[in-house]
């Protein structure tokens, strides 16, 4: 017989569950496992980890599977630094991550989320001196635009974002099991007050306001936007992060 030894995580940015599995011939592998574990958790404070203890007569993780049906869409990793990377990736905020905030809070269409998450950003940059997420702004016609997230979105044209429908890339419930969602998400990352309370702010600001009212504020002269199109002459420009701190330190 062989004992599997399975550390469990939800892994958000990958959309799916993984686990750092080993096998032993003996139980007393779970000595040398449990190291490991608590090397883990000393790196990832912030994140949940269910541990499992399976025996088969197999080495391999089919053979697991066969036995509990519950590890069927997970994805196993045998390798601790493999692992480990899995994990500090999935520490890192994405612009998608806060486009559903932001959905989570308040509707709006494609283009207000667009111009909410520039908002979002420069306020980001101008209190932490940092990019919020590695997603590039980019001078569209109607401002700044995250290309990956409006390919998502654009779907919805002018109405709210308030599906889904059954060819959503990206799921949006407007309920409690959204909202939840979203904020666990958050929850699991070490520097998750710092982009809640940024956000708040930045919808406080700028919640209010019409999509296309958003709009001309970013057009307006002096901007990241005004200077990167020269006045919009040049669209489809990546707006850089020193032109976006060196505004954001100015307003």
């Amino acid at each position: 017989m062989f004992e599997h030894f399975i550390l469990l995580h939800s892994d958000y940015s990958e959309g799916k569950r993984i686990a750092f599995h080993q096998m032993h011939t003996s139980v007393h592998g779970l000595k040398e496992f449990k190291k490991l574990v608590d090397e883990l958790k000393s790196f990832f404070p912030e994140l949940s980890f269910g541990f499992h203890h399976v025996k088969t007569d197999a080495k391999t993780w089919e053979s697991v599977v066969e036995y509990d049906k519950f590890f069927e869409d997970v994805f196993p990793v045998n390798k601790f630094e493999s692992f480990t990377r899995f994990l500090a990736d999935e520490d890192e905020i994405t612009s998608f991550d806060i486009a559903n905030l932001i959905i989570s809070k308040m509707e709006c269409t494609h283009l207000k989320l667009q111009k909410l998450l520039y908002f979002f950003y420069v306020s980001y940059v101008k209190k932490y001196s940092e990019a919020p997420f590695k997603e590039k702004l980019v001078a569209w016609q109607h401002g700044p635009v995250v290309e990956e997230v409006y390919d998502s979105y654009k779907k919805y044209g002018s109405s709210s974002i308030d599906g889904p429908t059954e060819d959503d890339d990206v799921l949006i419930l407007k309920d409690d099991e959204f909202k939840l969602s979203v904020y666990s998400r958050f929850m699991q990352t070490s520097s998750f007050g710092k982009y809640l309370d940024v956000l708040d702010e930045t919808l406080d600001k700028y919640g209010r306001y019409t999509a296309w009212s958003l709009v001309n504020l970013t057009h307006q002269s002096g901007t990241p936007w005004d200077r990167v199109t020269e006045g919009g002459k040049r669209l489809k420009k990546v707006i850089g992060d020193d032109l976006i701190k060196e505004y954001a330190m100015k307003h």
